[in-house]
């Protein structure tokens, strides 16, 4: 049996490291510093940097050199923590963690470890799981599968406990996070049968509760607020940290804290801290009772609650299960290290099975998506996540669909938005990415029929294919450039490039030119705001101004219009396209108005359809008796896209309606 995998617990506060012994049982590897877990706490100290105990103390001493708590940064681009002019990201700093536990495994085994399986939160979703893999891969391990918290203890619980059958409630309850899961046991299979949870829950969040309490208090008596302080902060954390953990053992402690030569002295009792934490405890249960509904089952299903993590050793935790379940937790397996044997139980599984071996032992899980997966589409006027794959699937699934159809002439790209959550209005979901597919063969409108993909791997990470359904082709896709936000598409701040395309022919010459520069800049000052910007061609002329949202810019390019020569509309067209390059969200309008015909129609019509073929709006307005409606209209991208004014004295009306409906 190999022994060069392992399973890792990578938690908020401590990490714990473990591998599956020569007599197929996991066992906890120490640290270096003979501990069995790991700080989770990382510390830049000159070139070096250092995890676990001895950073954690150093907090106090060198606060801005210190990071903890980057768990529930995980995923969260905006997240860095920066020395020495460096920034580091959550997944990097995640990485030094797990590169220190693979180091001191290696050294308690005597030989390289390089294949994990680590432990998430059930109600990870796709960015924190996949930048959880990231950080494995940095450290120099093949991640071989990532498995949810609560399932890593139902391992660890069904190993210790052989042929049992049973429903166990999987209360996991860690420094940073919380989930709470339903497992099914049965001989060698451990199903899931739903879970839920919250990544932004667990025993810090009891810590900083004590803390602003004890600062309310400090400041009550001295005048001052300790958390104004970063050193003072870190200092009053250890020690509140401390008498927590004390009153999970005791009625009632002594807190002694000093800032600047004031002193506090402060007896907290246990039901005082119950009382500030109250609200938290109740986030659990209320997860809890979430849990139970969507398994369909009542408290008296139950047949076992294990307890996972720290923070379920706090009386109160233990009280409020007795007090649903009417029943004691389970005592079975150690909360603090559960979640790491079941870990390693599954490495060796996965590495077994990899290298042809017969695994240790015969157990099968069966885990499941703790997010529906949706993608986002208009409905009654507004955005809606359509939901593709319902949480609580098992996992790895996937589901199709295959109704969609191109919307323009040509099209070869089509973009999808996809959303993680539950809640009907996307902006409340969590925004997976703006994909494009592309490779559509080019056909008219309407003929190209695609299928599309969705997918739960059995890392719990999304997964998106669509097809040509004619060709049988699957297409390639990539995130959408440009920096387009839902948001944007929700409150109709969609970027828009507008180029306004002028007929400067002779015959434009006196008040039909002036009547169409007044219309112009007015159609400018009405489209012109957030995210908005209009350019000028002139045909003949070519561009007289870029893309701008300067009207003083656009009013002096629309005053040096003058009048000469032919009509030669499929220059301008091509000038305007140059100018317009498309980008993704960006939608791009083409506004042509002539008052006559084009010296080369074939070839008009020709740029004409490359524009709408690439996903350009065309529109046309036509003034005068010289005007070919039927010509302007095939320009147009749709009927209602052909404007006609018999008088150049009504281009100003028309200009107003297009603007309006722009806006």
């Amino acid at each position: 049996m190999t022994t060069r995998a392992v399973g890792i617990d990578l938690g908020t506060t401590f990490s714990a490291i473990a591998y599956v012994n020569k007599f197929g049982v996991p066992e906890i590897l120490h640290n270096a510093e003979g501990e069995r877990i790991t700080p989770s706490v990382v510390l830049f100290e000159g070139d070096d940097i250092i995890i676990g105990t001895y950073a954690k103390q150093a907090a106090v001493a060198y606060p801005e050199q210190v990071v903890e708590f980057v768990k529930r940064h995980m995923g969260d681009d905006d997240y860095s923590f920066e020395y020495r002019g460096e920034a580091y990201s959550a997944e990097k700093l995640s990485s030094f963690v797990i590169a220190k536990l693979k180091h001191d495994a290696e050294l308690r085994l005597g030989h390289r470890v390089d294949q994990a399986v680590i432990t998430v939160p059930a109600y990870f979703g796709h960015k924190q799981r996949s930048a959880t893999i990231r950080a494995g891969e940095l450290a120099g391990f093949k991640v071989l599968a990532l498995l949810n918290e609560p399932t890593s203890a139902a391992y660890a619980y069904g190993l210790a406990n052989p042929g049992v059958d049973k429903r166990l409630l999987v209360f996991d309850l860690g420094g940073g996070t919380f989930d709470v899961s339903i497992v099914h046991i049965k001989d060698h299979e451990i199903t899931v049968l739903a879970t839920t949870g919250d990544h932004q829950l667990g025993g810090k969040d009891w810590d900083d509760a004590l803390i602003r309490h004890a600062a309310d208090q400090f400041n009550q008596r001295h005048g001052m607020d300790p958390l104004d302080d970063l050193a003072a902060y870190h200092d009053l954390r250890s020690k509140c940290t401390s008498a927590k953990l004390s009153l999970s053992k005791r009625p009632k402690v002594q807190l002694f804290y000093d800032f600047r030569g004031k002193i506090l002295r402060l007896e907290l009792s246990r039901e005082t801290f119950e009382d500030l934490t109250a609200p938290l405890l109740a986030r659990c249960e209320a997860l809890t009772r979430d849990v139970l509904d969507d398994a369909k089952l009542s408290p008296d299903d139950i047949d076992t609650i294990v307890l996972a993590g720290g923070s379920t050793r706090m009386p109160m935790v233990r009280e409020m299960i007795r007090r649903r379940f009417d029943k004691e937790p389970a005592v079975d397996i150690n909360p603090d290290e559960c979640v790491s044997l079941g870990a390693a139980l599954t490495a060796a599984i996965e590495a077994s099975r990899i290298a042809g071996e017969a695994p240790p032992v015969d157990i099968r899980t069966h885990d499941v998506t703790s997010h529906s997966l949706g993608m986002v589409v208009y409905r009654e006027g507004g955005l809606y996540n359509s939901r593709i794959i319902e949480r609580n699937s098992r996992i790895p699934c996937d589901r199709s669909r295959d109704d969609y159809v191109t919307t323009h002439d040509g099209q070869t790209t089509m973009d999808l938005w996809l959303v993680q959550g539950e809640n009907d209005d996307p902006l409340e979901c969590n925004v997976l990415g703006h994909f494009e597919f592309y490779g559509i063969p080019s056909r008219a409108a309407g003929k190209s029929r695609l299928a599309v993909t969705y997918r739960y791997n059995a890392n719990g990470i999304v997964e998106v294919e669509a097809m040509d359904l004619d060709s049988g082709q699957t297409l390639a896709h990539r995130l959408a450039a440009g920096t387009v936000t839902l948001e944007d598409l929700a409150k109709d701040r969609a970027p828009m490039a507008i180029v306004l395309l002028m007929d400067c022919s002779g015959s434009m010459y006196g008040r039909n030119l002036d009547d169409a520069r007044a219309a112009a800049v007015m159609f400018a000052e009405r489209t012109l705001g957030p995210n908005r910007t209009v350019g000028l061609v002139a045909f003949p002329g070519g561009l007289q101004c870029a893309l701008t949202a300067d009207v003083r810019r656009l009013r002096e390019a629309v005053a040096g219009l003058t009048p000469i020569g032919g009509t030669p509309m499929a220059e301008g067209l091509i000038t305007a396209r140059d100018l317009m390059k498309s980008r993704a969200g960006v939608q791009r309008i083409f506004v042509v108005l002539t008052d006559g015909h084009p010296d080369d129609p074939e070839a008009a019509q020709n740029e004409a359809h490359r524009i709408r073929s690439q996903g350009g709006r065309v529109v046309t307005i036509g003034v005068g008796q010289q005007v070919r409606p039927e010509f302007l209209r095939a320009l147009a991208s749709r009927p209602e896209d052909f404007h006609y004014c018999n008088e150049s004295v009504e281009l100003q009306g028309t200009f107003i309606n297009l603007a309006t409906e722009l806006g």
